[in-house]
């Protein structure tokens, strides 16, 4: 029984990390997207304002 509870342990300890290091990519990909929106949209004004 004492083997058992140590691997259950090693699993949950494994699902927790994972869970964490897929929310840390989850966040960083966010920021990513935002951050090429927001130079997207400095692009399409300047291209705009030549236009003008």
């Amino acid at each position: 029984m004492g083997n058992s509870t140590g691997s259950m342990f090693y699993m949950f300890v494994v699902i927790i990390a994972v869970y964490i290091v897929g929310m840390c990519i989850y966040l960083w990909f966010q920021k990513f997207k935002q951050w090429i929106n927001k130079r997207n949209d400095l692009k399409f004004q300047e291209r705009r304002d030549h236009h003008d």
